[in-house]
């Protein structure tokens, strides 16, 4: 509130002899004010109508401009109640994506690893069927080798046998 950062103030310009000395006193006044304001809030979510009533003897004991202050803090903390009621309904949306998140990631990474497997498979079968082909080819090259081999010794044998029958006919020509 203002009030306490006005006594911030005064106190530390008042007291401190440093800059060191000065941030301390700040952040020492600062805490103990954040925990009366949250002594506050307890007390008024225990058993409001007694800090009330305490609250108005305070104030009729002072009396002046301690009531406007009071009505502020009071606004002051229902505010802050209703700030912290949204960022508590922010949270727990946000929590509710995160876990729908995180189930899509979970439901993502197992099909990945599904997929994963699939593909080693593929790369398996796809050896496997490039090794038969291979082999095939090799087979059918070594086919095709013996068949003009075959071939050939079949040729190589019809000239023999033709060159022998040139050679008959010219002998016989020859003692004819």
């Amino acid at each position: 509130t203002a009030l306490a950062l006005y006594a911030t103030v005064v106190f530390n310009v008042a007291t401190s002899r440093s800059d060191v000395e000065m941030i301390f006193n700040t952040v020492v006044l600062l805490f103990v004010n954040d925990l009366d304001e949250k002594m506050f809030t307890s007390l008024h979510t225990i058993n409001s109508e007694w800090l009330e009533k305490i609250t108005s003897e305070i104030a009729g004991s002072f009396r002046g401009n301690i009531k406007v202050d009071i009505q502020y803090a009071a606004a002051n903390h229902e505010l802050r109640d209703e700030q912290t009621r949204r960022i508590e309904q922010i949270e727990k949306k946000l929590l509710e994506k995160i876990m729908r998140v995180e189930t899509e990631y979970e439901k993502l990474k197992t099909e990945y690893n599904k997929l994963k497997t699939e593909v080693k498979g593929l790369k398996a079968r796809h050896t496997t069927k490039s090794i038969k082909i291979k082999t095939i080819q090799h087979t059918t090259k070594n086919i095709k080798i013996k068949t003009i081999q075959a071939i050939v010794i079949a040729e190589n044998k019809k000239l023999q046998e033709r060159s022998s029958r040139l050679r008959n006919r010219a002998s016989n020509k020859e003692q004819g």
